[in-house]
């Protein structure tokens, strides 16, 4: 069509510091944004699965098979049904907390990440104290928390942390 301009597609972006600093030490855009749905839906898997294990843990070790076959579906809405009540506690806290004057220019939506991340951060150092195979899943979430703070601290001052419009 006459007039109509074409429009390369915008690369999504990132939320997090570490896809950013590797986007772009390959070149690529590394603004900042809030729309990637795949780190969402990642994160948010990878936060639901660290709790699940961690309340998983909590269960009694001797209940038999088929006890387990019933308990631990139930476990996954319990753990949905726990974040839920936890994040109504957060944006309370964030109220409380902005009500003291302090992070009035964080939007909630980045006061809720860290306050998640705090929370199953501290689950996963739980699950680093098991003797078995879960310890390896809490310990990848605490190496890519560190990883992700690393790459904030490399990205810092740089083009790459102005978010997109």
């Amino acid at each position: 069509m006459p007039g109509a301009e074409s429009k390369a597609p915008q690369p999504p972006g990132y939320y997090f510091s570490l896809p950013r600093l590797l986007t772009k030490w390959r070149g690529g855009d590394a603004r900042r944004t809030e729309k990637s749905w795949r780190e969402a839906n990642t994160m948010g898997l990878a936060v639901f699965w660290i709790s699940y294990l961690f309340f998983a843990r909590l269960l009694p070790g001797g209940a038999a098979g088929w006890i387990n076959l019933l308990v631990l579906p139930s476990l996954a809405f319990a753990t949905f049904l726990f974040w839920l009540m936890a994040l109504y506690l957060n944006s309370l806290i964030i109220k409380v907390i902005r009500g003291g004057g302090f992070m009035s220019g964080v939007s909630d939506s980045r006061a809720q990440v860290v306050l998640v991340a705090a929370l199953t951060t501290v689950f996963a150092f739980c699950l680093l104290r098991t003797g078995s195979w879960i310890r390896v899943v809490g310990a990848i979430w605490i190496i890519g928390v560190v990883l992700n703070h690393i790459a904030a601290a490399l990205l810092a001052g740089s083009h790459a942390d102005y978010p997109t419009s």
